[in-house]
């Protein structure tokens, strides 16, 4: 089977059409895209591509921002753990994960106090691991009273439905 020059011509010039019927198909597959991000983040569509537009940019602004403020927190928690005081007398390192510190220095202590050469010493130890503990299961209480029951979908829901989206 051979091809002619005709229609070997014919086939390098040959291009797609670029009418509004391309357009429609490129702006429906931009919609559905729309749809299934939305979908994905649990947020109901409207039927409009441009309040659903609206609806996922403003979603993706406010889930950055969810984010950023859950970085921030994460950071300032590395300086906020309540028996930093006690980790720093041991000479240890603060991570800042409040359930990996509690640990580390509750072994650190645990170790202070077998090794311990007298009472005094044993008791002083015993009394920094009490605070620990007071301390590490204040901030635990704290953080659970202070998340809340939302997901972050629920709260980007309240959030859209606030905003009239």
């Amino acid at each position: 089977m051979s091809v002619s020059a005709i229609s070997s011509y014919m086939m390098s010039v040959y291009v797609p059409s670029s009418g509004a019927t391309n357009q429609a198909e490129q702006n429906d597959l931009e919609y559905q895209l729309i749809l299934q991000e939305l979908q994905a983040m649990g947020i109901a569509s409207s039927g409009d591509k441009t309040t659903d537009k609206l609806k996922l940019e403003t979603a993706k602004s406010y889930l950055e921002m969810l984010q950023s403020q859950s970085d921030s927190s994460s950071i300032k928690d590395r300086s906020s753990i309540p028996f930093d005081d006690v980790m720093n007398t041991l000479n240890l390192t603060i991570t800042g994960d409040l359930d990996e510190d509690y640990d580390t220095t509750i072994d650190r202590l645990d170790y202070e106090i077998y090794l311990a050469s007298s009472d005094e010493e044993e008791e002083y130890y015993q009394a920094l691991k009490d605070l620990v503990e007071s301390d590490y299961n204040t901030a635990k209480e704290n953080r659970i009273s202070y998340s809340s029951s939302y997901s972050q979908t629920s709260m980007l829901n309240q959030y859209l439905a606030l905003m009239g989206l």
